[in-house]
């Protein structure tokens, strides 16, 4: 089997855990700092974060970075030794696994079943804020390339078809969701938010820039969150007409436009004064 030896230790992991969450979201959705924020308030001594996993396989074997108590413990054959020592009988860690393709249903993570995660995450992101945030991952992702080049359009597009059924999953869920623009602009949506997840208030606080994917597109991973920063991005696409090209694309679809009326309906307005504006 492809993801053995790890399929032992993930079931000892499972039977040892006390609280088991899954974060869903796609990449710069914010999803990092939710899940900081999760983890500092989850209660418990011990931590286990597995990053990025890919679905139905092993969550061990191919998380991008993990965490053991909040720090850095690799992937792969690494993770896996230093699990093993790390994994003593009187530890009974909080788990937190998470996928950055979107919503998807069914059993996603082998070893831990759905009806045993405590609580499945959907963070959500308004559109005019991901949009220029993932456009310059991509640039910086591809150094070598043209900022408008065609290798960068199809990597955003191909993002914004994710963008959109997650969002789309998002309203249609009865699972917990957690739009990051509330999130990061209120205590109190925050606090909403722990209670919905059973969790206590530890810290309810932005928590720093997460390191992983370089941290943020704009300021790479130095210093606190800056939630005003966060909720007002969409104002580097006024002088970016490579930018102000994909909200043309996303006008254009009626269906896409209509779910950002139901969760995001800033955004419409927003758009339509950018793309007017040129």
């Amino acid at each position: 089997m492809p993801d053995q030896p790890f399929a032992a230790l993930e079931q000892q992991l499972y039977a040892a855990a006390d609280g088991r969450m899954r974060v869903l979201g796609i990449r710069r959705s914010g999803q990092h700092a939710v899940i900081n924020w999760i983890l500092r308030n989850a209660g418990r001594v011990d931590t286990v974060f597995l990053n990025s996993c890919t679905m139905r396989r092993s969550a061990l074997r191919t998380c991008g970075q993990s965490e053991l108590n909040g720090r850095l413990a690799g992937k792969g054959g690494p993770l896996k030794l230093a699990l093993e020592a790390w994994l003593t009988p009187e530890k009974h860690p909080f788990v937190l696994v998470s996928y950055e393709a979107g919503f998807h249903a069914g059993e996603l993570t082998p070893q831990f079943p759905d009806a045993d995660f405590d609580r499945e995450v959907l963070v959500t992101r308004s559109f005019v804020n991901w949009l220029p945030s993932f456009i310059r991952l991509m640039r910086l992702m591809n150094p070598k390339s043209d900022p408008t080049a065609l290798d960068i359009s199809n990597g955003v597009v191909f993002e914004m078809m994710r963008f959109k059924d997650h969002l789309l999953a998002a309203q249609n869920t009865a699972h917990v969701v957690v739009d990051f623009d509330q999130w990061a602009s209120t205590a109190r949506y925050r606090l909403e938010k722990l209670a919905e997840l059973g969790l206590p208030e530890v810290d309810n606080g932005l928590g720093r820039v997460q390191a992983y994917g370089g941290g943020s597109s704009f300021t790479g991973f130095q210093g606190a969150v800056e939630a005003q920063a966060l909720t007002s991005r969409w104002e580097t696409m006024k002088d970016d007409p490579f930018a102000l090209g994909f909200l043309r694309i996303a006008v254009a679809d009626e269906a896409f436009m209509a779910a950002l009326e139901q969760s995001y309906p800033e955004d419409t307005g927003i758009i339509m004064r950018l793309i007017a504006q040129t």
